[in-house]
């Protein structure tokens, strides 16, 4: 019974070490350590009983007995001899690790729980059991091999290939953000799927036994390759990832960029995107639109040296789409790009990008067609026979040599070049300050103000009075600008009675206005000043220098653009609508090409003798011409002028301004307006990038005197096109009459547009300027309903030095901050566009929903036999009693103050019988949808996305351009020049 004992405890032993090495490093359970002494001690019983010897051989045979026992011996005495093997412990544990880690008796690979601690395999975070986590297990299976060389690294017998979850976390592949669970984030994982290579080398990334080049989610994260902004999953945007499939080569070595087996040649689709190359606006994904892009394609090569720009196989001169725009070369319009070399074909050398200059080329545009027997030579989409551009050259010459015209208005003294105001009055650390922040020097606090003028005509003041007691202020005296003499600069103003009877005859004498020529208009007499006053700060401010022209052509080019795009929108959009509830006939407020495709428009409005027409000659150089605006105390003839860009001098009446592109809307107002219209062409650098408008000076009579047109229809014309207002003061005319309260009334919504001149500034003592500025705020903020105050500019807008005693470093300060103003509106004339176009959008969907609510309050009450006109005439005369206005409001959100007055509708209706319209649901179709929601979706997203596109793309032109100098500079300074040629 003894060895029987003994062997039994042995036994137990094994298994209970067999049981326990999943828990050897454990906190619970025992550990190898604790189950040895137990095993040797077994041993050494059978050993001291004389039962067991130990061979090398690692066997233990039972020896006879040292006494006789009849009653253990079944074989009657013979000697018995039992043989038990025993392995060690360690390879023991590990043939069942290896096997069956817990000893349940089911193989590991088809074990769902392999350590047997109660926790599923694909919920266990140690499914081996070994006491070190799967995401820092190098075995996570605990099957001896290393996961990199294992097939199956969790062990659920799937290989890794076909298994769905490869890590066995219960998180299928494409959800997993550790597909091999190796504690590394797929995005930073240099190999993906735990395969032990590297992604770059690795055929089969995400390890799902599909190859990259076959595979539609490369990176294995659930998002198809078209669709998944990191294409290889390397946490690189696309458009920022040099290596876009993550195949070890850099985009402009990989001869298949988007890793889907096709070459970049035969890929109907080169960066995976989706989009097809001809509808693809940044063809090879690299984050940079076509047109922007130096390397279209992405093969490295740049687009001016590449013999393949769009990357499609064919040769450039074989190529009838060279940029791969899905445009044939033909067609490409001119403001746009063939080659798609950042350079406008108008202004490219080398129009089709084929290297060869387009002087020597026999086919400047690329179309496969000769010159000699293309109809467009270059491409532009103008028959040759009527492109002018052929001859820009000739007319050059022409131009160059053409004679200036002689000024023989009055005598011109020669005298010394004149000191800047900026020398004369040396402007301190503020006034740089106030450059620097323009809205904060044009809105000059009183107490500044107040400051600057204390300051500067104090000595001026006490040099009047004492100039014999104090010498020092005598030579500051003599050091200023001397005044011209009274006979030729100064004109007295007139009384308000002499005023108020120059206006009533200038309106009733007729046959005296009749009788006036358009020239009559633009006639200047008078004196030129000795000292007149630089006018270099405007062109620096104004931007007009040669050094400005390559960045503005780049925005023009995108402005171009964004103009297509507002275009596009208002034909799908906004027209539809437009047309089929007749909102031509409600409002004079119009929205077409002219309106979209016009220069930015300056307006400038106010009071007669307030000085528009010399800002005007001062802003555009045409003081002291022969061709000057007549300016003057006396009131001008009431004409609109309006000032235009020309190669030649030429004045124009009302009929060749009727007959214009942009002003041609002005028809509609009749021949009384014409006859008021007046234009003046001229070779000005502002004029080039803007048209100048001036509206009669407004007279505030006691008797109203009633106009041959309509007047404030007329203004409201140019308010709504205008992308800035000046509305200019003269000190000594403060008066607010009802003509300027109408004035003011219709730019009601339009006050972040309207700023306001206090012109003359000069000619006020300094001590009163500042009540002036406060007297003439309160007169005007309250008839335009804005709680801000306007944005006022004091200052005197002429090349006249300023008047002794005035506080001219305030003044130049003001005068600064309102070119820069005028600057900035330049600059934002694409967002005024946009605006402008959202406005007009928003206008055209209130009618169109005003329309709907009065024909559904006429079906609502509309009976079988009841007279159809007498219920819609009583709806259109009554609606109030139908509550048609607030039921709009209610249900539309939309307010009661941007609908029209019902007697706007009522004379809309007489036009147009309400019955003939349909309702707004009457107007959706199955194939086109609805053309309210289309307007709806307009107005909330496509108009505003519109500005930040052209952001986009202008900081990106801007930014190419800088580069291109900076390159340009480099070179310049890297090669020495060569020395010139001689002839």
């Amino acid at each position: 019974m003894g060895r029987l004992t003994i062997w039994f405890l042995l036994g137990l032993t094994l298994i209970a070490v067999s049981n326990n090495v999943g828990f050897a490093n454990a906190e619970v359970g025992p550990s190898e350590s604790e189950c040895r002494p137990y095993i040797e001690k077994a041993i050494k019983g059978l050993k001291t009983d004389g039962v067991t010897r130990k061979h090398d051989s690692g066997e233990l045979q039972s020896d006879q007995p040292s006494r006789d026992d009849d009653d253990d011996d079944d074989d009657g005495g013979q000697d018995e001899k039992e043989t038990v093997e025993i392995t060690d412990v360690d390879s023991t544990e590990d043939a069942n690790s290896a096997n069956d880690i817990d000893g349940d008796g089911i193989p590991d690979d088809e074990d769902d729980d392999i350590d047997g601690d109660g926790i599923p395999n694909d919920e266990d975070d140690d499914i081996d059991g070994d006491g070190i986590p799967n995401d820092k297990d190098d075995d996570i299976d605990g099957d001896g091999i290393p996961n990199e060389d294992d097939d199956d690294i969790d062990g659920d017998g799937i290989p890794n290939e076909q298994d769905d979850d490869i890590d066995g976390d219960g998180v299928p592949n494409e959800q997993d953000d550790d597909i091999d669970g190796d504690g590394i984030p797929n995005d930073e994982d240099d190999d993906i799927d735990g395969d032990g290579i590297p992604n770059h080398k690795d055929d089969d990334i995400d390890g799902d036994g599909i190859s990259n080049q076959k595979d539609k989610d490369i990176d294995g994260d659930g998002i198809p390759n078209q669709e998944d902004n990191d294409l290889d999953g390397d946490g690189l945007p696309n458009e920022k990832d040099g290596d876009l499939d993550g195949d070890g080569k850099a985009n402009h070595e990989d001869d298949d960029l988007d890793g889907d087996g096709t070459l970049n040649h035969e890929d109907s689709d080169i960066d995976g995107d989706g989009l097809p190359n001809e509808k693809d606006e940044d063809l090879d994904g690299d984050g940079k639109a076509n047109h922007e892009d130096e390397d279209i394609d992405g093969d490295g090569t740049l687009n001016h040296e590449d013999s393949d720009i769009d990357g499609d196989g064919v040769h450039n001169d074989e190529d009838h789409d060279v940029d791969g725009d899905g445009l044939t070369n033909s067609e490409e319009p001119q403001s746009l790009d063939i080659d798609g070399d950042g350079v406008p074909n108008a202004l490219d050398d080398d129009i089709d990008g084929d290297s060869k200059v387009n002087e020597k080329d026999e086919d400047m545009d690329g179309d496969g067609i000769l010159n000699e027997h293309d109809n467009d030579m270059d491409g532009d989409g103008i028959p040759n026979e009527h492109d002018d551009s052929h001859e820009a050259d000739d007319e050059e010459e022409e131009v160059k040599k053409r004679s200036k015209r002689e000024v023989d208005a009055a005598p011109i003294v020669d005298v010394e070049a004149p000191a800047s105001p900026a020398e004369e009055f040396p402007i301190e650390e503020e006034a740089v300050e106030v450059e620097a922040e323009p809205e904060v020097e044009a809105a000059v606090s009183e107490e500044e103000q107040e400051e600057a003028v204390n300051d500067e005509p104090a000595h001026a003041v006490e040099a009047e009075k004492e100039v014999e007691e104090d010498k020092s202020v005598e030579k500051t005296v003599e050091t200023e600008v001397p005044a011209p003499e009274e006979s030729e600069e100064k004109v007295a103003e007139p009384e308000e009675a002499k005023a108020e009877e120059t206006a009533v005859s200038a309106e009733d004498d007729d046959d005296e206005e009749d009788d006036t020529k358009p020239e009559d208009e633009l006639l200047w007499e008078g004196a030129i000043p000795r000292n007149r006053r630089s006018r270099q700060h405007i062109t620096e401010l104004l931007q007009l220098d040669e050094e400005f022209n390559a960045r503005e052509k780049a925005t023009d080019n995108v402005a171009e653009i964004i103009l297509r795009d507002i275009k596009k929108i208002y034909e799908n959009a906004v027209k539809p609508l437009e047309t089929v509830y007749k909102y031509r006939d409600l409002s004079n407020r119009h929205f077409s090409d002219p309106e979209i495709f016009s220069k930015p428009l300056i307006l400038f409005m106010g009071p007669w003798s307030g000085g528009k027409s010399s800002i005007l000659n001062y802003l555009t150089d045409n003081e002291y011409t022969p061709n000057s605006l007549r300016t003057g105390a006396e009131p001008s003839p009431a004409y609109f002028n309006i000032l235009m860009w020309g190669n030649e001098t030429e004045v124009l009446d009302g009929t060749q301004l009727a007959a214009d592109y942009t002003f041609a809307g002005l028809q509609k107002f009749g021949q009384g307006l014409e006859e008021r219209l007046r234009g003046l062409k001229m070779k000005s650098k502002l004029l080039e990038k803007v048209n100048i408008v001036e509206i009669p000076g407004i007279l505030e009579v006691r008797k109203q005197v009633s106009r041959v047109f309509p007047f404030n229809d007329a203004c409201q014309w140019f308010i709504d096109r205008a992308d800035i207002i000046f509305l200019v003061y003269d000190p000594a005319k403060l008066d607010v009459g009802p003509e300027t309260e109408a004035i003011l009334d219709q730019l009601k919504g339009r006050e972040y547009q309207t700023r306001i001149i206090l012109n003359k500034a000069d000619t006020v003592k300094p001590e009163e300027l500042l009540r002036v500025q406060g007297a003439l705020i309160w007169n005007i903020s309250p008839l335009m309903s804005s709680a801000q105050p306007p944005l006022m500019y004091t200052t005197s807008l002429w090349t006249h030095p300023y008047q002794d005693g005035a506080p001219a470093r305030l003044l130049l300060a003001q005068e600064r901050a309102f070119l820069r103003d005028l600057r900035t509106a330049i600059d934002k004339r694409i967002e005024h566009k946009i605006a402008s176009a959202r406005r007009f959008a928003v206008r055209v969907r209130n009618h169109a929903k005003m329309v709907d609510c009065y024909l559904n309050t006429y079906y609502n009450h509309k009976t079988l036999f009841g007279n159809k006109k007498r219920i819609a005439d009583d709806i259109i005369d009554h609606p109030q009693n139908y509550h048609i206005y607030e039921g709009l409001s209610t249900l539309t959100n939309i307010s009661r103050y941007d609908l029209p007055d019902p007697e706007v509708y009522r004379d809309f209706f007489r036009l147009n019988p309400l019955y003939e319209f349909k309702k707004l649901q009457e107007t959706c179709t199955y194939f086109r949808g609805c053309p309210i929601t289309k307007l709806d979706l307009a107005i909330a997203y496509e108009l505003p996305e519109l500005a930040g596109k052209y952001k986009k793309m202008s900081d990106a032109a801007l930014a190419s351009i800088e580069a291109q100098s900076e390159s340009g500079s480099e070179t310049a300074h890297a090669v020495p020049a060569e020395p010139k040629k001689t002839r």
